[in-house]
């Protein structure tokens, strides 16, 4: 069974064994010392080389073309500040003036094409064996990327905040159609959409402004390959009126759940049953920092297996990112990582 089958079985049930499926970005621009901001990002024929070398190197199951998320947002009109370690905005949008802004022709953006053609890179090479992850921002990341994560937050104020954020919503969820759409006649065998943002809105306010919305994106891309949506931070709030924040993100219906490591994964897999695979979720600070020794990084990896095994629907990453610097303890890490799911994966 290939990398492709491997990952794709793991959605449906109980697969051979565990998928290893780090969200690899930074790592593989730094394990072939490339300058992430001005190759990787933005030379798709070397974001393609690189992932591939990285993937083959570690024994990844996948490779994804995930950078930054800035991509629709340039569409839109945002300038990109190259100065940082990963794409930023340079300054968001108004939010008032919105409305008079038009529509992004998405063919003809840079940025956007970019990634296609690094789909399109990556299906020609690797598309018989590699899984190929495409990538989009969901609705709430996708306003936060236009305005900034304050300003929309700041809508909160207002007595029809809802609405007003729900228009943000409804205004961009074409761009992000097509931009998946895209992807997915490029090559890629599922997409991931990013929201990195999701633990700072609270199940509330998600659920009124977020959910109708993250619910038809997903269902969008389904009609043609299954979806990743990547949650960061504690997810695992349920508020005074019982709103449960995990249920709640598994009733998107997408095929893979992306937790972070705030949220404690046989938990998440109790309360979300067979309904999500799940792609998750060792610490990170652990992964990513010396004051941690290998025994830690091998408890902790342990750990994650014995917890998302069970039952199948699981694929074995980091909470969020893997860490790449230094990339020496980076790599030592990965490789446990790689070595622990060999010897404990299979069914």
């Amino acid at each position: 069974m290939n990398s492709l089958d491997l990952t794709l079985s793991a959605i449906n049930g109980v697969p051979e064994k565990i998928p290893f499926n780090p969200y690899i970005m930074h790592m593989a621009a730094t394990l072939l010392n490339i300058s992430y901001n001005h190759e990787f990002c933005r030379k798709p024929e070397v974001l393609a080389d690189a992932m591939i070398k990285c993937s083959d190197y570690f024994g990844i199951d996948h490779v994804n073309v995930s950078t930054d998320a800035y991509r629709e947002a340039n569409a839109w009109g945002v300038e990109i500040d190259w100065s940082s370690h990963t794409p930023i905005a340079k300054k968001y949008l108004e939010i008032d003036e919105f409305e008079s802004v038009e529509p992004p022709d998405i063919l003809e953006n840079v940025r956007i094409q970019n990634r296609v053609k690094a789909v399109e890179i990556l299906a020609e090479k690797v598309g018989g064996t590699q899984c190929i992850v495409g990538w989009i921002e969901a609705p709430f990341n996708g306003i936060n990327s236009l305005f900034g994560l304050v300003n929309v937050l700041k809508l909160c104020q207002y007595p029809d905040w809802d609405k007003k954020i729900r228009d943000l919503v409804a205004r961009i969820m074409p761009v992000q159609k097509e931009f998946a759409k895209l992807q997915f006649e490029a090559g890629a065998h599922i997409i991931g959409a990013g929201e990195s943002a999701a633990s700072q809105i609270g199940p509330m306010r998600y659920e009124k402004c977020f959910l109708e919305a993250t619910r038809e994106l997903i269902n969008y891309i389904q009609k043609d390959v299954p979806a990743i949506y990547h949650v960061c931070g504690n997810n695992a709030l349920i508020d005074k009126e019982g709103r449960d924040m995990i249920k709640i993100i598994s009733s998107t219906n997408a095929a893979i759940i992306d937790f972070d490591y705030q949220v404690d994964l046989e938990l998440a897999k109790e309360k979300i049953g067979n309904k999500n695979c799940i792609r998750g979720n060792s610490n990170t600070q652990i992964l990513g920092s010396p004051e941690y020794s290998p025994l830690d990084v091998i408890n902790e990896v342990t750990k994650t297996i014995e917890k998302g095994k069970p039952g199948g629907k699981f694929m074995y990453a980091a909470g969020c990112e893997w860490p790449w610097e230094p990339l020496e303890m980076s790599s030592r890490n990965l490789g446990i990582a790689k070595a622990l799911t060999e010897k404990l994966g299979y069914y």
